[in-house]
């Protein structure tokens, strides 16, 4: 069984270019993938649903995903109210189900402001 820990890193690569699709073709042969730093709904990803475009890049794979930190990220668009979470997190892909997850809220360090985001970590069986 191979087991991956990859920091994807809001799906930026070395070279600074946003590539979700290599971050998938890097993990892609491993049977468990844990994925830090994946975000929904992000400027900076130009506002992908990552963990919904990774599940597709990945379809072999079943997959949990926590986010450590959410906030609201709705807008009016033609007058209609889109309901939508803004959120940073861990991704874990499996080969095999993933029965239950749970998320667990890290402490957080003194340094850190209230709206930073949270260090959590993604239980799964």
């Amino acid at each position: 069984m191979k087991l991956v820990s990859y920091n994807i890193q809001y799906g930026f690569g070395g070279d600074g270019r946003y590539d979700l699709s290599r971050a998938a073709r890097i993990v892609a042969g491993a049977d468990i993938i844990a994925l830090q730093e994946v975000e929904r709904h992000w400027q900076r990803s130009n506002f992908d649903d990552q963990p919904e475009l990774l599940s597709r890049l990945l379809p072999e794979h079943h997959w949990v995903y926590g986010p450590a930190f959410d906030m609201d990220a709705s807008e009016r668009r033609d007058g209609r109210l889109v309901n939508r979470r803004r959120q940073f997190g861990t991704m874990v892909l499996s080969k095999l189900p993933i029965v239950w997850s749970r998320l667990h809220a890290l402490p957080m360090r003194r340094t850190q402001r209230p709206l930073n985001a949270r260090n959590a970590a993604l239980e799964c069986m």
